[in-house]
């Protein structure tokens, strides 16, 4: 479907678990809750009423954190309307409609709750430790950045791309939104995706904790008092980290890439690398940032490792007997009123 724009809004961090949809569906006016039994009879409704959407339309596709295959919610912001999974009631309870699709779900599903909670928890717990660890490499890193330099790179940007921008007579909105997830194969994400079609792609290239998410809120700052609406993806490891915005009135995009990352002739780069006192470090000190660096990995991958088994629950909810059927949809749709 053209216009299809695909994101998440929660997952499990360093934070504990986040939830972003308040900010996406804050100005929806018609919210719709899928009471199901299970994700596969949600995500079945949910992919069957994307066929009914006119390919003209631009819909939102909200991924689901656990499994691959699975969908959290669709939103049509021209339309007003969001169609939600449960995890999402409590966030929008006071505006939402339930849907009910139990019924559609023809041989249940063994009750997994309590288990898939403990293993949330482990991950947590592991991502909790990562982050202290990443916390106090940042701390480290932050002596050796030299902030006038900073300060001056970013100012030369919004003064040559930003400031040119016409101001839009609007108040202004943020998505807020997560970048990726954390899966057994890593940090998994779609930014290509989301960026393909923004005309102005920058990348802010530097080694990890060097300041890319201090640059773009800078940006973000004079980019919201211009009126222009942003979505911020953040890390899915770090959520206090941002990993892209994207200002889709302004045609633009800031995207922070890995140092060794390549690049089209085209793209533009900013090398942040030049902030970073060239002071030399003691052997000591490398041994150490080298130690915390290994201590942090391995606690980050312990959390993967144990989310990973969430994966476990699919099976059995891909074997479920479910029928939902096209025009099934339909008639639910039209009972329940929903104006798509």
């Amino acid at each position: 479907m053209s216009g299809q724009i695909d994101y998440f809004v929660r997952r499990y961090t360093g934070f504990g678990e986040v939830n972003y949809i308040e900010s996406n569906a804050k100005e929806i006016k018609d919210i719709f809750i899928l009471k199901a039994a299970n994700e596969k009879t949600a995500t079945l409704f949910l992919k069957e009423f994307i066929k009914l959407i006119d390919d003209d339309t631009v819909i939102e596709v909200i991924e689901h954190p656990d499994f691959t295959q699975a969908l959290d919610g669709v939103i049509i912001r021209e339309k007003s309307l969001a169609i939600l999974t449960t995890p999402f009631i409590k966030c929008v309870s006071s505006h939402s409609h339930l849907i009910d699709l139990t019924k559609y779900t023809k041989l249940p599903v063994r009750f997994i709750a309590k288990e898939r909670k403990s293993i949330v928890e482990k991950a947590i717990s592991h991502f909790s430790k990562s982050l202290e660890i990443h916390q106090e490499l940042k701390r480290i890193n932050k002596e050796e950045i030299d902030f006038k330099i900073a300060d001056e790179i970013i100012n030369n940007f919004i003064d040559k791309e930003i400031n040119i921008q016409p101001n839009l007579d609007k108040d202004t909105h943020v998505y807020e939104r997560m970048l990726g997830i954390n899966r057994d194969e890593g940090i998994t994400d779609g930014k290509s995706d989301l960026i393909t079609s923004i005309k102005n792609k920058v990348y802010l290239k530097g080694s990890p904790r060097i300041g890319k998410s201090y640059f773009m809120k800078q940006v973000m700052n004079e980019v919201t008092n211009k009126g222009y609406d942003i979505e911020v993806y953040r890390c899915p490891f770090n959520s206090d980290c941002i990993d892209m915005v994207i200002i889709r009135e302004m045609n633009y995009c800031i995207v922070a890439c890995r140092l060794n990352e390549s690049h089209k002739e085209k793209d533009h780069v900013i090398d942040l690398q030049e902030i970073v006192s060239n002071d030399a470090h003691s052997e000591e000190d490398k041994n150490l940032f080298k130690q915390l660096n290994e201590n942090c990995n391995e606690s980050y991958n312990l959390g993967v490792t144990e989310l990973s088994k969430l994966q476990k629950f699919a099976g059995s909810i891909e074997n479920s007997e479910i029928e939902l059927t096209n025009n099934e949809v339909e008639k639910i749709l039209k009972d329940y009123k929903v104006n798509y």
